[in-house]
């Protein structure tokens, strides 16, 4: 679909999209809102566009996931116009992107909420869609303007170009409008399983709503805190809405951790992330509705065999952000590895499954230098689902928007500010994972570090099916992936000793403050913008960026100059906005641009 500025984009007619997993009826092709919305069908293949666009790779996929942050860094052969090394600027093609794909499916769901509400005595059930519709549309500006600040509010169909060069509505009204119209979509969706009500997996459930809003108010909340000055509400007073929110997820009991990490971003073991995710891009095998992603974050190889183009890898800080004996993460989420061409798999970390709370240590002489970087392993493609179709985007992957970690982790970071403390240690053994049992910010990380902890027999990369779970590991509270618990929180490395130290923080509160963005970038690296949003939220964007001049102290000599060497010098607080495309103000002389650009 061709963009060329939201201007230009309400010219088009709407496109009705539909999706296998969401439809069964054919497509109607492209028609106009004079001859449709005359039924309940009509309303279903309406909604359905506005989820198949919202696949689009600038508005969830592999492009929008690259705003550079302190995890991931780009090829050096591709800076993607200084998006890489923070020289972009308005004229940026991805951030554009980003502006133009965001409003061109805010616009199709105001026409779904416009005329679907226009022709309600048509439509049965026509609540349900215009309450959709709203959902899909308050994720959508909270990632607008999280991004820029204040964007224009659209919030009417449009149909000609008359009126429409809009000013940038304040963050305010856009918070508000983003509230209002998640709490619609709970009163007029559907719980998780609900079938009576319309449940699909990859729609919006009202948990999901629920969540996206503990996610709305701590923003809010932490914004406030970093500013000394409220957008909406005090940051006392957001803190408390994200709690109530998540709170009311985790005790709805609807949803639970996997049992293994890596299940919730197999193609292979897709049906089990249902437990999990709250909120999803579906990519089914075969039908061209996957996007790129596994091809940027995956195994370095061919495309054939299940391959990645190694576009995008680890930065050294996010290598060393783990502890040793967080290897499931570890391995998943940042591996050292490569497809070869007979097959099979060669890298560092490939010949035994790493334990190393055990004999086998890391050593120098283990991760050797040599020109094989790290990759964001996450949304691997290998082994191939369905061998007979290895396009690109044939790879049936599921992209989370919502889980049930993030959740657990927002409610452990809201709780430690309501109370100003995590509250009581409990250890979090046995196997069950659903929350339950939650009294306390510590009960709710722990939980997460608890799922860390559970393994798969053979080696991680291979990805051994059927799975034959580990959980010997489970109990082990305080030797593999341990508890946080008083004085205790993760480890630390300052880019100068050569071992591991846990932190110690005389004060809970701040300990816990602190440590708990590293536990959220250890659990949801590349899953949308959220280290980037977090970063920016608690102020600490330029500062955590000169964490890349940290350096894995198991590599020495030439592959220390990995690093792209301008970006610590680079980054000013001016990035934490994102400018305003420079193509949009060309044909809207309203918008005003973000200070520094």
């Amino acid at each position: 679909m061709n963009r060329l500025s939201i201007l230009w984009i309400s010219l088009l007619s709407f496109t009705i999209c539909s999706c296998s997993d969401f439809l069964d009826e054919d497509s109607k092709g492209v028609l106009t809102t004079d001859n449709f919305y005359n039924n309940e069908q009509d309303a279903r293949q309406a909604i359905n566009g506005v989820y198949r666009n919202l696949s689009d790779s600038w508005v969830t996929g592999y492009n929008m996931k690259q705003i550079p942050n302190d995890l991931l860094k780009r090829a050096s052969w591709d800076e993607a116009s200084g998006l890489a090394n923070y020289t972009f600027g308005p004229e940026n093609s991805y951030i554009t992107g980003m502006w133009q794909g965001h409003y061109s499916v805010i616009k199709d769901c105001n026409s779904v909420i416009d005329n679907v509400t226009a022709n309600q005595d048509k439509i049965t059930n026509w609540e349900r869609y215009v309450g959709q519709a709203r959902g899909v549309r308050a994720f959508l500006y909270f990632d607008l303007v999280r991004w820029f600040g204040d964007v224009p509010l659209v919030l009417n169909d449009t149909k000609s170009l008359t009126g429409l060069e809009v000013e940038r509505t304040p963050q305010s009204e856009v918070f508000r409008q983003i509230i209002a119209d998640f709490e619609y979509c709970i009163e007029k969706t559907m719980d998780k399983n609900d079938t009576s009500h319309g449940y699909q997996y990859g729609r919006l459930t009202k948990d999901a709503c629920r969540g996206f809003l503990a996610k709305v108010y701590l923003w809010l909340g932490s914004v406030a805190q970093r500013d000394g000055k409220e957008i909406y509400g005090t940051a006392e007073e957001n803190f408390r809405k994200s709690l109530e929110y998540s709170t009311q997820v985790i005790q709805g009991g609807r949803y639970r951790l996997v049992d293994y990490y890596p299940d919730v971003f197999d193609a292979k073991t897709r049906e089990k992330a249902t437990d999990e995710v709250l909120f999803c891009i579906q990519g089914l095998t075969g039908d061209e509705t996957g996007t790129w992603t596994g091809m940027m974050f995956g195994i370095r190889g061919s495309q054939e065999l299940g391959g990645s183009w190694d576009n995008i890898s680890s930065s050294d800080y996010h290598r060393m952000i783990y502890e040793p004996s967080d290897s499931v993460r570890r391995l998943w989420n940042c591996p050292r590895m490569q497809i070869l061409e007979d097959g099979s798999l060669w890298g560092w970390d490939y010949p035994v499954y790493w334990d190393t709370r055990g004999d086998q240590k890391l050593s120098e002489a283990d991760e050797n230098d040599n020109w094989m970087q790290w990759s964001i392993g996450k949304f691997r493609r290998f082994p191939l689902a369905d061998p007979a179709s290895y396009n690109y985007t044939n790879f049936g992957m599921d992209e989370p928007l919502l889980r049930y970690a993030d959740v657990l982790l927002m409610y452990a970071e809201a709780y430690n500010e309501v109370n100003r403390g995590p509250g009581g240690y409990t250890p979090a053994t046995g196997t069950d994972l659903t929350g339950s049992t939650i009294q306390s910010a510590y009960d709710a990380v722990n939980l997460v570090r608890k799922r860390a902890r559970i393994a798969n027999e053979g080696i991680i990369h291979e990805d051994v099916l059927p799975r034959q779970l580990i959980t010997s590991h489970v109990n082990e509270t305080t030797e593999c992936v341990p508890d946080w618990q008083p004085r205790s929180y993760g480890y630390s490395y300052d880019g100068v000793r050569t071992v591991w130290d846990y932190n110690s923080y005389g004060d809970d509160y701040t300990a816990f403050r602190s440590e708990i963005l590293n536990e959220r970038a250890r659990e949801l690296v590349a899953e949308g913008t959220d280290r980037w949003c977090d970063l920016v939220r608690r102020g600490i964007l330029v500062r955590q960026m000169q964490v890349w001049r940290q350096y894995n102290p198991f590599v020495s000599g030439p592959e220390r100059s990995v690093t792209t060497p301008g970006i610590p010098e680079n980054v000013r607080e001016k990035h934490m906005l994102l400018p305003i495309p420079l193509s949009e103000r060309d044909v809207n002389k309203n918008l005003t641009q973000n200070p520094g650009y």
